[in-house]
Formats: structure tokens, sequence, C-alpha cells
């Protein structure tokens, strides 16, 4: 009996074996991180957000001072409005010099000419429109929104703070996907056959089992042994943190 019982405890061990052997620890990263900066220069006017906070998709996270932006919108939108009143007349005085010209009224000259103004006052109101659409751009680049929702992972910014984007522009707000987590691990040339990006597995992480899927496969040799770099791409309701141990179970 004590014999048996030996011989199904090894059979035990190497019934879980492969699958221990098909594990691989990783660390918990961010997915999506993002580090966010405004295009355009000012002064900073708000940040809604602090570190550790979440945010959903849209939500307002930080404000320049926006008088001088909407100051350029009204200025685009009254040269606009005058460009398009100088191109309606153009284009009404080049219409009656076509039918005084059909009526041998007026000479070829004159109706070039009458031509010509209304193309030149086309061409401005088309370059007056461009311009408007660049102070709205401006306008709306002020602000910074969340792409998606998010956990703010640090802030760098304050009110009264100026931003110089014509330079190197600084790092305002660093945010991550909310709830979506990546498991990172080395593996081994022989542990990469047949793996793809997009296959299933699980992750282990907090004493948890997550669904997730291979999001990269990267070649990254490190002069080891291990040179693919594997990142598996999964969702938990719970609170993760970069750098937290983890498992990847592989197929």
């Amino acid at each position: 009996m004590k014999s048996l019982s030996v011989w199904f405890g090894l059979l035990a061990l190497l019934m879980i074996f492969p699958a221990m052997a098909a594990d691989v620890d990783a660390l918990v990263q961010w997915s999506r991180r993002t580090e966010l900066t405004t295009p355009v220069s000012g002064v900073v006017a708000s940040v809604a957000v602090n570190a550790g906070e979440r945010a959903t998709k849209g939500q307002l996270l930080l404000a320049l001072d926006d008088a001088p932006f909407r100051a350029a919108v009204q200025e685009a939108e009254a040269l606009l409005a005058r460009r398009k009143s100088e191109r309606d007349e153009a284009a009404r005085d080049a219409k009656q010099a076509q039918e005084l010209y059909d009526r041998t009224v007026l000479s070829t000259v004159e109706l070039e000419n009458a031509k010509m103004k209304h193309a030149r006052t086309d061409a401005g109101y088309k370059e007056a429109a461009a311009a408007l659409d660049r102070a709205r751009y401006r306008l709306r680049v002020s602000a910074l929104r969340a792409p998606f929702d998010a956990v703010v992972l640090s802030r760098h910014a304050e009110p009264g703070q100026s931003v110089a984007a014509e330079f190197k522009p600084p790092v305002l707000l660093v945010i991550a996907a909310a709830g979506e987590y990546l498991a990172q691990a080395r593996l081994a040339t022989e542990r990469v056959a047949g793996l793809k990006v997009g296959q299933a597995l699980s992750v282990v992480a907090g004493g948890k089992n997550y669904a997730a899927t291979i999001k990269a496969l990267a070649h990254e040799p490190a002069g080891g042994k291990e040179p693919y770099v594997i990142e598996a791409q999964f969702t938990a309701a719970e609170p993760l943190y970069a750098g937290q141990a983890a498992r990847i179970q592989l197929p």
C-alpha cells in the first residue's frame, strides 16, 4: 500500500510539472501609458485631477488660460466675414462683367480683370477660413481631456505654470488605461514557438487568475538567454500596480 501511494504521488507530480513548466515569472505594467502635454503655448489656468484619481473619457484634466485663444478665434471670424463680403461682391461684379461682355459692351481685358479679382477674393476667403480652423483647433487643444477611461499616474503641472510648446513641450500629466494591464516577461527562444499575437492565455496576479491575450512578442536581446519579451494584456476590476509580481500561464 505504501508503494502504491508513492506511485500515485509521483504520478501527480508528473501531471503538475508540465503546467508549472509552462508558467513564466512576469511583472505587471500599465496598459496604454500616455504622457500628455499641450501642442500650444500658454499659462496653466487649472488642473482638475491629482495622481491616483480616475478620469472618464472626455473628462477635462487640465486647461490653459483660453483668453488669447478665444480672441484669436474672434479675429479669425471677423476676417472671414470680411473676406466673404469681398468675395461675394467680386462674384457679382464678375457676373455683371460677363453679361456686359456678352452684349459687346465690355472689353475682353475688363472681363478678365473682373474674373481675376473674383479669383483673388475667393482665394482670400479660403485662406481666412483655414485661419479660422487653425484658431479653433488651438482653442480646442488648449485644454487636455482624457482620451480614454484612465487613472492618473503623475501630475507635473500647477496653475500659473508657463508651457512653451514651441521647443520641447513639458509632460503635464501621465495617465494609463483604467482597469487595463500588461503582464510582461522575458522568454527563451524555444518557448516562443507556437505563440502569436492575439493568442489567449492566463495571467495570475494578486492571487487571482485573469483571462488575457498576447499583445506583443518583441525580440529584444539583452545579452542573456531570453531574447524575447512577451506582453499579455488583461483587465482587472481591482487595482493592480506597475511592478507587481505576476505569472503568465503559456498555452
